[in-house]
Formats: structure tokens, C-alpha cells, sequence
């Protein structure tokens, strides 16, 4: 009978204990690199969150500083050339606040539901809108806002909306943002002929034109003056320099100086005076705080001497 030795693994037992010993090395250095490469993302997890809370922190503080701007902003005797509404803080803080009535921009809901469509015809053939467009658009405006199912001669009502495939249309009310008044049909000419047509705009407002703060062509165009007497009528209010804020700025505070100053008749100052004013209750503030690259704006419509004051349209960036 033959004797069978029993099997056994090749190598000595010197051999097979340091091939344990490196196995286990292999596992210990593998669960290093394993845990090193977590603790790395657990680091950048964390640095990543850092920098977020560092951002949102200086954003925080820029519309902190934005708010404080709004305060100064919001009081009634605060000019635009006062120091206050610009002001470094140190440590890379600053604040800014720009002023402007309401007033130097016309209603166009006022123009529209008054019956004064010549001013916005007049004021289209000053920035060149083609004859044609423009009598087309004024029309497409009106109907837009007002209260019957009238189609005015070049305008649109609701069956000429349904053909074009924007049922539901025109609302018949008046607008609600000047981003609206983009919706209707011609608009895209006045964009074409004035892009930037909408600092000339506002639904906010009693539509009174602010003297003091409107530009030429708009103070030409509700005026019915030239170019040249309402381009003479702000030369003076801005004084010798030709620049806002300085000191040879003029203000004017009687209507009987506007009078003279344009040259109106007294029977066409009459039907002028329920349209304009030299302060308007109505100011847009916008106000923007900095620290270092990080900035937020707040800009607002407010009604001033209001109790409370009465904020119109708000808007954070």
C-alpha cells in the first residue's frame, strides 16, 4: 500500500508569513488612500462651503447697505446733489443713490385715456418713426386700454388678436408695466427707431410733467414749443457749466416762469397747466451698496409725503 503525504501550500512558512504581512500591508495602504481621498473632499466640501457663506454674507451686507441708501433716498427734502447719497464707508463699503422724479417721464396711460394722443404722435415723429407705423401704433395703444370693443381706424381689437393667434387680447385697462406695452402690434418700429424708448415712460404717476427734471423733448412735446425754445428752457435750469448738481443750477418755482420762459400764449398755458408741475410727488431711487466686487441694487417708485409711504414698484438685483 502506498503511503500518500498529505497536501500542503507551496513555500515555507517564512515565505507565506510575509506574504500575509504584505497582503495586510496592501489593505492598510489602500484604507490610507481611501481615507486621505475623503478627508481631501471633506476639506473642499468645506472650503466650498466657506466661500458660499463668505458670498452670501457680502451679499447680505451689500443690500444692508442698499436699504440704508433707500432711507436716504425716501426723504422728502434730500436732493439729488446731495453728498449723503454717495458715500465710502471704508473697508471697501460704499453706497450710491441716484434720484429722479417720476415726473420727467410721461404717463402713458394718462396720455392714452385723456384723449392727448397728438403728444405721442408728436413725440414719435421726433424720434423718426415712419408716418405710417406711428398713426398705426398710437391706435393699437388705445385700444389696448381702453374700456370698449371699439377698433379704432389703424388699431386691433379682440378678433383681429384671435387671428393673429393671441386670444384673449387686448385686456381693455390700463397698463400695468411699460414691459406690457412691448406686447402690443408696432411697437417693434418705435423699438427699431428709439431702443431706449422706455426712460421716456412710466405708469406711475398723476401724468403732471415735472419741469424741473424732464428733458427737451418731452417738455417740446407736451409744451407744444420747439426744439429750440425747450432745449433753451433746460440750458437755463442747468446753469452756465451746462452740468446738474452745481451751483449755478436754476430751479424754477412759479408757472408764470415757465410762461415766459416758453413763450405760451395765455389761452395755451391754460390748457398746459393741468399737465404740469415743477415738483411731482412721485421719485424713483435707486440705490446701490457695495462691498468690495459684490453689489445689490434697490430700485424703487415711491409717492413722497405719504403716510406711510406709499412704494409703487420694487425691485432687488
Amino acid at each position: 500500500m502506498t503511503n500518500k503525504k498529505p497536501h500542503t501550500m507551496s513555500g515555507t512558512p517564512a515565505s507565506l508569513a510575509l506574504r500575509r504581512q504584505g497582503s495586510a500591508l496592501m489593505i492598510v495602504l489602500w484604507s490610507i488612500t481611501i481615507m486621505s481621498l475623503t478627508l481631501l473632499a471633506l476639506v473642499q466640501f468645506m472650503d466650498l462651503n466657506l466661500s458660499e457663506m463668505a458670498v452670501q454674507s457680502k451679499n447680505f451686507r451689500a443690500l444692508q447697505l442698499a436699504e440704508s441708501g433707500l432711507a436716504l433716498g425716501l426723504h422728502p427734502k434730500m436732493e439729488k446733489e446731495d453728498s449723503h447719497l454717495r458715500q465710502d464707508l471704508g473697508s471697501g463699503e460704499s453706497l450710491e443713490v441716484e434720484l429722479e422724479s417720476e415726473g420727467a417721464r410721461l404717463n402713458i396711460n394718462v396720455l392714452l385715456l385723456n384723449d392727448r394722443r397728438r403728444e405721442l404722435i408728436d413725440l414719435f415723429q421726433r424720434w423718426k418713426v415712419d408716418e405710417k407705423e406711428l398713426y398705426a401704433l398710437v391706435d393699437h395703444l388705445i385700444d389696448w386700454v381702453d374700456a370698449d370693443s371699439l377698433r379704432r381706424l389703424n388699431g386691433a381689437e379682440a378678433v383681429d388678436y384671435a387671428k393673429q393667434g393671441q386670444p384673449g387680447y387686448p385686456p381693455n385697462r390700463p397698463f400695468q408695466s411699460l414691459e406690457e406695452m412691448a406686447w402690443v402690434p408696432g411697437m417693434e418700429f418705435l423699438d427699431k427707431a428709439q431702443p431706449d424708448w422706455k426712460n421716456s415712460f412710466t405708469v406711475w404717476g398723476d401724468g403732471r410733467l415735472d419741469l424741473n427734471e424732464a428733458p427737451a423733448e418731452l417738455i417740446a412735446t407736451v409744451c407744444q414749443v420747439g426744439t429750440v425754445a425747450a432745449e433753451s428752457f433746460v440750458q437755463r435750469r442747468l446753469g452756465a457749466d451746462g452740468e446738474w448738481g452745481t451751483e449755478d443750477d436754476f430751479e424754477y418755482t412759479e408757472l408764470s416762469q415757465v410762461r415766459g420762459a416758453l413763450g405760451l400764449s395765455e389761452s395755451l398755458f391754460k390748457t398746459l397747466e393741468p399737465r404740469i408741475t415743477l415738483k411731482s410727488d412721485y421719485r424713483r431711487i435707486v440705490s446701490t451698496g457695495k462691498i468690495g466686487n459684490y453689489q445689490r441694487s434697490l430700485a424703487v417708485v415711491v409717492k413722497l409725503n405719504s403716510n406711510p409711504v406709499a412704494y409703487l414698484t420694487w425691485i432687488e438685483y
